[in-house]
C-alpha cells in the first residue's frame, strides 16, 4: 500500500474513533479495548508491521484509549489522588528509568538516531506499554458491565467461524496449524490471538456458581464452551495449564468467599466437562485421547523426563545452559540492551531465545537488580490483590455482582500465572506490558470502587 494513503486512511480512522469515542466514551473505550487485543487474530495476521510498513495496529488501538479521558462524561480527578493507582504505576516507572539509564535505551555513543528506532519504535510497546493501566483505571470505575457484554458477543462469533473453519475447510478466520508429532499427521488448531478469552472462565463459574441472572447468560456459556473446545484442539500443555490455573484460582476464592462445600460446583464442572467431551467426540473424535496425551506429556515436563513420543524438552537442554553462562558472567546488571554481543559459539543463537524460558532469560538480560526493580510491580499487585480479598469478603453480602465477578477474574488470573505458570513470570519484558496491567487497571478501579462504598 503507498505509505501516502495508508497515512491518509489512519488519519481518517482516528478522526472517526475520536468523534464516536468523545459521544460514547465508555462503550467505545471497552470496545477499542477488545480490539486492542485482537480476538480473532485477524488483526495480528493482516495488519502486521511488515504490511503496514513499520506501524503496528495496537498502535492505532492504544491510542485510541486514551481519548475518552479527554470526554467532559469522564472524571479524571481521582487519578491523582488513589494511593493503590499511583504504587503500581509509579515503580513501573522506576523501572523506565532503568530501562533508561542502566539497561542502555539512552546510549550517548549511538546517538538520538538509536533511541528513535530502537525504543521509540521498535519497542515502543515493551517500554511505554505500561501505560495502559491509566486509561483502564479510569474507565473501569464506571461501567465493566459492558467489558462483559462486547467481550462475550465477540467471543462467541470469533470461535463460532472458528468452528466453521476447521469443519469446512473455508477459512472465514486466521488458524494457525501445525503437525502434533512428527509424522503421525495429527494436527493442532489455535487462532493466531485469543484475545481476552481468559476472562470468560472464571466470569462463567461466577455465573454458574452463584445463579446470577444475566441477560446473555446462554450466550457466556455457549461462548465458553466453545473457548474450552478450542484450547483442547490446541494440543498445547501451556494452553492446559492456562484454563486449569483459571479453574482453580476461582474454585479457591469460591470457597474461601463462601465458606460452604463445593461438592455441588465440582457436581456442575464434571457435568459440564462430560457434555464438552460428548460434543468432541461428536465432532473430533480422536482428539480426545489425545488430549490425554498431552496431559500425560506435562507431567513428563514437569518432572524432567522425557515426552511419550521420546523427545527431551529441548529448552531444558539448550536454552537453559545458555541462559545460565550469561547470567555467571554479568549476574548483577545483566547484558543490557546489546544482548546478542555476549552471544558465545558455545551455543546457538536459537538458544539465547528469551520467550520460551523468560525467567532465566530477562535474568540474563537485566540482571538480579533490574529483575529485582520489576518485581517490585508483582508485589504491589499482590499486596493490592491480597487487601481486595479482605475488602471483598467483608462486604461479600452488599458488593455488586458485577465488582465481585471482575475480581474473580483478577483473582483467578493472578493464580493462574504466578502459581501454574511462574515459568513465563517476565514474558511481558518482550511480548509488551499490555496484558498485566489490563488487570492492574480493573484491579485498581475495583479497590477504588470499594472504597467509596
Amino acid at each position: 500500500m503507498n505509505p501516502l494513503l495508508l497515512l491518509l486512511l489512519i488519519l481518517t480512522l482516528a478522526a472517526i474513533g475520536v468523534f464516536v469515542i468523545l459521544r460514547w466514551p465508555d462503550q467505545a473505550f471497552w470496545l477499542t479495548i477488545v480490539l486492542l487485543f485482537d480476538p480473532s487474530g485477524h488483526l495480528s495476521v493482516f495488519l502486521s508491521k511488515e504490511a503496514l510498513g513499520g506501524f503496528y495496529y495496537q498502535d492505532f488501538f492504544f491510542f485510541l484509549a486514551f481519548v475518552p479521558l479527554f470526554s467532559p462524561k469522564v472524571s479524571v480527578k481521582p487519578l491523582l489522588h488513589y494511593r493503590p493507582f499511583l504504587l503500581l504505576l509509579g515503580v513501573q516507572i522506576l523501572f523506565l528509568l532503568y530501562h533508561v539509564l542502566v539497561f542502555g535505551y539512552w546510549q550517548p555513543a549511538k546517538g538520538w538516531g538509536y533511541v528513535m528506532r530502537y525504543v521509540l519504535v521498535r519497542e515502543r510497546m515493551s517500554v511505554f506499554g505500561f501505560l495502559l493501566i491509566i486509561p483502564v483505571f479510569v474507565m473501569a470505575r464506571r461501567r465493566l458491565s459492558l467489558l462483559v457484554d462486547i467481550l462475550v458477543w465477540t467471543s462467541l462469533i470469533v470461535y463460532i467461524l472458528y468452528f466453521v473453519t476447521l469443519l469446512t475447510g473455508v477459512e472465514l478466520v486466521p488458524v494457525w496449524q501445525a503437525e502434533r508429532y512428527k509424522g503421525t499427521g495429527i494436527m493442532r488448531y489455535s487462532l493466531y490471538s485469543a484475545g481476552l478469552t481468559d476472562m470468560l472462565v472464571p466470569l462463567t463459574f461466577f455465573l454458574i456458581a452463584r445463579k446470577v441472572d444475566y441477560r446473555f447468560r446462554k450466550i457466556i456459556i455457549a461462548a465458553t464452551v466453545l473457548v474450552i473446545m478450542s484450547v483442547m484442539l490446541s494440543l498445547t500443555k501451556s494452553n492446559y495449564l492456562n484454563l486449569f490455573g483459571l479453574l482453580v484460582g476461582a474454585l479457591f476464592l469460591y470457597y474461601r468467599f463462601y465458606k460452604i462445600h463445593i461438592t455441588g460446583i465440582v457436581f456442575k464442572l464434571t457435568g459440564f466437562s462430560i457434555i464438552l467431551l460428548l460434543l468432541m467426540l461428536q465432532f473430533f473424535p480422536e482428539y480426545p485421547g489425545l488430549v490425554v496425551r498431552q496431559v500425560k506429556d506435562l507431567w513428563l515436563f514437569l518432572s524432567g523426563d522425557a515426552y511419550t513420543s521420546g523427545v527431551v524438552e529441548g529448552r531444558l537442554q539448550n536454552q537453559w545452559p545458555a541462559h545460565l553462562a550469561l547470567i555467571s558472567q554479568h549476574p548483577w546488571l545483566g547484558t543490557g540492551a546489546n544482548f546478542s554481543d555476549y552471544f558465545s559459539l558455545r551455543f546457538d543463537p536459537s538458544d539465547y531465545e528469551v520467550t520460551d524460558l523468560p525467567i532465566t532469560g530477562h535474568l540474563a538480560m537485566y540482571g538480579f537488580v533490574g529483575l529485582t526493580i520489576y518485581s517490585l510491580f508483582y508485589f504491589q499487585l499482590w499486596r493490592w490483590l491480597v487487601a481486595g480479598y479482605k475488602e471483598f469478603r467483608s462486604k461479600i453480602r452488599t458488593i455488586n455482582e458485577v465488582d465481585l465477578a471482575f475480581y474473580f477474574v483478577v483473582f483467578a488470573w493472578m493464580v493462574k500465572t504466578f502459581f501454574f505458570k511462574p515459568n513465563y513470570l517476565f514474558n511481558e519484558l518482550t511480548t509488551g506490558t499490555l496484558h498485566i496491567n489490563l488487570y492492574a487497571g480493573i484491579l485498581a478501579a475495583l479497590l477504588y470502587r470499594q472504597s467509596k462504598i
